[in-house]
């Protein structure tokens, strides 16, 4: 299967996206090295300007209207699988899932429909991709929560993008788009 660019999507679509990434990021009130390569790695492949990563990077906030009616916009362009497996990226680019991380991605899941074990499933893939190895073989139980995504995904006909985040490794990330 072959991912559709995002960056056939508006400018200013591709920079609320990744402007509410950018929230994710300092939700819980830092901004860690990890989450920082993340986003300039994410800023890079939506190609922001210079100028459109300073406003990614800025200490805006959000409020819960505000998020509505952004991840509204991106429902219409069909980008909410996409931008929940980023805010998920981010959430745990750092390693650790705190509450107000939890509760963000708890609003995201429920205006994109999840049901309660979908979010999980997404969760637990985000949590394997995270572990797999370069090079070597995976454990049998990571590969299988990867099996089972994508399976969920194309029954469910979910819209993915090249850019979207499948793991924060570069190298696993191409290994498993290359897979689909």
């Amino acid at each position: 299967m072959r991912l559709p660019d995002i960056c056939r999507t508006s400018m200013k679509t591709r920079l609320k996206y990744l402007s509410l990434v950018g929230y994710m990021a300092r939700i819980d009130g830092q901004l860690d090295d990890e989450e920082i390569a993340l986003l300039k790695k994410m800023s890079t492949r939506f190609q922001m300007s210079e100028k459109q990563q300073e406003q990614i990077f800025s200490d805006q906030t959000f409020s819960e209207q505000q998020i509505e009616v952004v991840f509204n916009e991106l429902k219409e362009k069909n980008l909410q699988y996409s931008f929940i497996l980023d805010l998920i990226a981010m959430a745990i680019a750092d390693g650790i899932l705190l509450e107000p991380e939890r509760l963000l991605l708890a609003q995201i899941s429920g205006l994109v429909g999840l049901k309660h074990e979908e979010f999980h499933n997404l969760m637990n893939f985000a949590q394997a991709t995270s572990k797999l190895a370069e090079g070597g073989h995976s454990d049998p139980m990571f590969q299988y929560v990867i099996d089972m995504f994508f399976k969920w995904a194309r029954n469910k006909d979910v819209k993915l993008y090249q850019q979207t985040t499948f793991a924060i490794n570069d190298k696993i990330d191409a290994r498993l788009k290359a897979d689909l």
